[in-house]
């Protein structure tokens, strides 16, 4: 993400003048505000007393750009790579070196429930799930994560997850990754996989693959749940090939939502859900305890709030409210009573330096935010915890809340280590 935040800081200057008077002005002056963090205070980390932090360094949990808490399994999915593979393969950020992406991206699980170190002061049980079978990149088996979701399928531990893989396009004649990947933009799907062995399991079984043109620049998917695999994803910069349409997408509002889903005869049909006027939408998440999509739109800080409506085969998207947050928004997740927590960036300047130097010391702030429906039927919006000089937690992108125990998880698209949050229990 921080590259194209810097081109589109970039582009601020040059568009204003002409495009003061039309609606991307809303999204300029949102986006600039949000940007350079102005209106906000940087809090440090001792400004949150009830919460002890730690980073935890392991090379298997570099650059996990999204997670999904299995309650079921009480797990920790993530979607990780390599930190240096990540600077060099990031299609929605508009790096193309298909021969420096990474060829390890994985899924790890950490079982939360049981922490390693003296008083659980280290990590957790950590293990990487194998995918045997999946035929990746032309058969190389590979995968390169973006963003993911998850399903618990029973009480025997089964879990299903919807993964986006952004593979390089290769020659179809040779199978050869095409050198000039800018002008197809990468081969991105959503591929579906379900756990083997339960709670213990160690290899993931390939389910389904989706591709479709609606599926142009996904950011995070959201499944439903249901037989069919279906799912929405975002599209966080519309369905343009041309990198420059991508760096104005934000301000035009050019982003959209995609619902897809699986027949009994094993085709699959997608369809445009919210076919445009999202600006930047993230990572957006559904809520299955008031059956509502939550999708935040990073570049003016607001999440919009959508109920599925069924019509025939189609499912439509009703508009229902929106939250400002007041933050450039990544990633959302609900944790088992309802709430929903956003990864936050109160100032985005830094992201650019973390993205281009992520083991140097950049102090790029970070924070947790939660929304939940206050008693007047209202949402409440809180910031929870922030590292306003980026002490501990890294360049963050998504935050799960495991409510059982109050942990907080912080993960990062390009940082080589995640972070965790222990709630504090007082003793008098």
């Amino acid at each position: 993400m921080g590259v194209l935040m810097n081109s589109i800081l970039g582009v601020l200057a040059v568009i204003l003048a002409t495009l003061y008077q039309s609606n991307v002005h809303f999204a300029l002056y949102r986006g600039v505000r949000l940007f350079y963090g102005i209106g906000h205070t940087l809090e440090p980390l001792s400004a949150f007393p009830s919460y002890k932090c730690r980073r935890i360094e392991d090379e298997r949990l570099q650059a996990c750009e999204d997670m999904w808490l299995s309650e079921a399994t009480r797990q920790l999915f993530l979607a990780c790579s390599e930190t240096r593979g990540r600077q060099q393969w990031s299609p929605n950020g508009g790096i193309f070196n298909a021969s420096g992406r990474s060829l390890t991206d994985h899924i790890a699980v950490l079982d939360i429930d049981e922490p390693e170190g003296i008083e659980g002061a280290g990590g957790f049980r950590t293990r990487v799930l194998e995918t045997p079978g999946y035929p990746g990149t032309h058969g190389d088996g590979t995968l390169n994560l973006v963003g993911m979701s998850g399903h618990d399928d029973g009480a025997d531990g089964e879990v299903r997850l919807w993964l986006i893989d952004v593979k390089p396009s290769v020659d179809l004649a040779t199978g050869r990754v095409l050198e000039d990947q800018t002008a197809t933009g990468g081969n991105q799907t959503v591929e579906v996989f379900r756990t083997v062995g339960g709670r213990e399991a160690t290899a993931l079984e390939h389910l389904e693959s989706f591709w479709d043109p609606l599926i142009m620049t996904p950011n995070r998917v959201a499944a439903v749940g249901d037989d069919t695999n279906a799912f929405w994803i975002t599209n966080d910069l519309g369905h343009s090939q041309s990198s420059w349409k991508r760096s104005l997408s934000p301000f035009f509002g050019q982003g959209s939502v995609a619902h897809c889903s699986g027949n009994s005869d094993r085709s699959q049909t997608c369809h445009a859900a919210i076919p445009s006027g999202l600006s930047w939408p993230n990572g957006l998440v559904h809520n299955r305890h008031d059956g509502l999509l939550y999708v935040p739109s990073s570049m003016v800080g607001t999440v919009d709030i959508y109920e599925p409506v069924r019509s025939g085969s189609l499912s439509t998207m009703k508009k229902v409210g929106t939250i400002n947050v007041g933050y450039s928004i990544d990633n959302l997740m609900v944790n088992k009573d309802g709430d929903v927590w956003a990864a936050v960036f109160p100032s985005v300047t830094k992201l650019g330096k973390a993205f281009d130097d992520p083991y140097g010391v950049h102090h790029v702030p970070a924070a947790a935010m939660r929304i939940r429906k206050g008693p007047s039927g209202g949402y409440e919006v809180e910031k929870v915890l922030e590292d306003g000089f980026g002490e501990v937690l890294p360049m963050t992108t998504s935050v799960v809340h495991d409510a059982t125990t109050g942990r907080l998880f912080f993960g990062s698209v390009i940082s080589p280590f995640i972070a965790v949050c222990d709630k504090v229990l007082w003793k008098r």
